[in-house]
C-alpha cells in the first residue's frame, strides 16, 4: 500500500511505508500488565493494575501531557522551518489514510482481543500518528517524545501516562 496525499508535496520529501516498517509487526498489547524486559533510555515503570492502566491512559492529565508533547513538534516548526510546516495536514492527512487502512486495523483487532477497553484506542492513535509526524520531520532535529513510545509498543506494553517533569521524568506503562 502506498501513502497518498491529496496535493504535491514542496518543501517535504514524501514518507512511504517502509518509513513505519517498525510499526507493522508489533504484537500490540501482548506483554501487557507483565514485567518489563527490555532496556530503555528513559525512566519507565509499570503499572500492575488493568484498572489503574485504563484511568491513566484516559485520564486527561495524560492527554494533556500528549498534546503538549505534540505541540512542542508543531510551535519548533513554525519557529524555525516555516515553509515545511506548511505542509503538516498535508502529510497529516496521508499518514492518517495509510495507518487506518492497515497498522491501526491491526492495532485494533488486538485490543477486541485483549482485556483493554476500546476507549484506550483513541491514546493509541495519538502516539502512532504523533510518531508518524515526527519520522516525517526528523530530519530537521526537532523535539521528540513519541519515538520513545514505540519501543514501549513494540514490547508489547501500553504507555500509559507520565510523572515528572520532561524529560527527566517517568513514562508508565501497562
Amino acid at each position: 500500500m502506498k501513502i497518498q496525499y491529496d496535493k504535491p508535496l514542496r518543501y517535504l520529501k514524501p514518507l512511504i511505508p517502509e518509513h513505519f516498517s517498525d510499526l507493522e509487526n508489533i504484537n500490540w498489547f501482548s506483554n501487557c500488565g507483565k514485567e518489563i524486559d527490555f532496556s530503555s533510555k528513559h525512566n519507565l515503570k509499570r503499572i500492575e493494575s488493568l484498572k489503574q492502566s485504563v484511568e491513566l491512559c484516559n485520564s486527561i492529565e495524560w492527554e494533556n501531557f500528549q498534546l503538549e508533547k505534540r505541540n512542542d513538534l508543531t510551535s519548533f516548526l513554525n519557529r524555525t522551518r516555516q515553509n515545511e510546516s506548511t505542509e503538516w495536514n498535508t502529510i497529516t492527512v496521508g499518514i492518517k489514510n495509510y495507518l487506518n487502512n492497515g497498522i491501526f486495523k491491526t492495532a485494533k483487532e488486538k485490543l477486541n482481543q485483549s482485556d483493554l477497553p476500546d476507549s484506550i484506542f483513541a491514546s493509541l492513535e495519538w502516539d502512532i500518528l504523533s510518531y508518524c509526524q515526527e519520522v516525517a520531520y526528523k530530519k530537521y532535529n526537532i523535539p521528540t517524545f513519541y519515538s520513545h513510545l514505540i519501543p514501549i509498543y513494540k514490547n508489547g506494553h501500553l504507555p500509559c501516562g507520565y510523572e515528572g517533569e520532561f524529560p527527566n521524568g517517568t513514562i508508565l506503562m501497562y
